[in-house]
């Protein structure tokens, strides 16, 4: 059993559903609506004790099933009051341990042959927030949690998972788990996303997602309409609503470039006019005085290609794109 989320009204509602075979493909069924409010259904009898009601289990029991109230007890976990919670969360811990068992060979194999490359690259990314996935089926015990679950219980389990990401984590996840980096062979691809030309990046992220949205075996199970599937609609808005985070952009990557070694002469001048701004960036000054920040950035991006030194470009010149770059991008919008 597990814990679905969906919206109601604008409002989250929440279900109890369980994976289940039909047909020889794992599907999932309702078995209790909650309503937005589970807690509702916890009593308190005093201390730091609790118990679900009872009409939750005379509930699933008219499904044909006998809970296990350490299960039920679980679904509920995140709405007990937060003081009792926090009293009972170590003692929650051992017994997940205590049932713990190693990977035999078979299961090792199940792991990887048997879960979906999205779901494995999600997985991976959530534990370890690696960029780079390329001994991605090297941790099969990773992947042991996706196993015997509904395409329905999966994606319950990555919205519960993605909760712990942070926002300026949101598109270095998406670029990540759709394996954008592989559409592009510069040596930054991996570390420096943000470095990469934005327009074809978008691109070649709407063709995963599209891609993905129409790949019927992935979505066994799931009733489809014709639209984009509710389930990739947040990573549409993580990808663009969000942007790579700031320690990490190509302007502060410049600076730290700067910043390490790679420094003008001493006394040399950082203000420049907007004609040698001009004469860095190749264009006129009519051009420049017409350029957004966005259009300036472009720009900014496309020379930093041609003149980074780690693509054998010149620094020196680096660093006055950079500057440039800086000081023109002060009183854009």
């Amino acid at each position: 059993m597990y814990l679905a989320r969906r919206f109601v009204a604008g409002q989250i509602h929440y279900t109890i559903r369980q994976s289940c075979e039909l047909d020889g493909r794992l599907v999932h069924r309702d078995l209790v609506e909650l309503g937005p409010s589970p807690g509702d259904y916890i009593v308190y009898p005093g201390g730091t004790s609790y118990y679900i009601d009872s009409e939750v289990i005379e509930r699933l029991r008219r499904c044909g099933l006998e809970p296990d109230p350490f299960e039920v007890e679980k679904l509920f976990f995140i709405f007990l009051d937060p003081y009792i919670r926090d009293r009972i969360t170590p003692f929650m811990d051992r017994q997940s341990h205590r049932r713990w068992k190693p990977m035999n060979g078979e299961l090792r194999r199940r792991a990887v042959q048997e879960t979906h490359e999205f779901d494995r690259r999600r997985q991976h990314f959530l534990r370890f927030g690696q960029t780079d996935q390329r001994e991605l089926n090297r941790s099969p015990a990773l992947f042991r949690v996706l196993l015997d679950k509904s395409r329905d219980e999966l994606e319950q389990y990555f919205i519960e998972q993605e909760q712990s990401l942070k926002p300026h984590e949101y598109k270095r996840y998406v670029f990540t788990i759709f394996n954008l980096q592989r559409f592009f062979r510069t040596t930054v691809s991996r570390s420096h996303p943000e470095a990469l030309d934005e327009e074809q990046l978008d691109r070649f992220f709407l063709d995963e997602v599209c891609r993905l949205d129409r790949e019927a075996d992935f979505w066994l199970g799931i009733e489809r309409h014709a639209r984009l599937a509710p389930y990739l609609v947040r990573y549409v808005v993580m990808y663009f609503d969000y942007g790579f985070p700031g320690r990490h952009s190509w302007d502060d990557f410049s600076r730290r470039f700067i910043g390490s070694g790679h420094r003008r002469p001493a006394g040399g001048r950082v203000s420049m006019s907007v004609g040698e701004a001009s004469t860095v960036f190749g264009i006129s000054r009519k051009e420049l005085a017409t350029m957004d920040r966005k259009a300036l950035t472009a720009l900014y991006r496309k020379k930093a290609h041609e003149l980074h030194p780690d693509k054998g470009g010149d620094h020196d010149r680096f660093i006055e794109l950079t500057n440039a770059y800086r000081e023109l991008l002060k009183g854009r919008r």
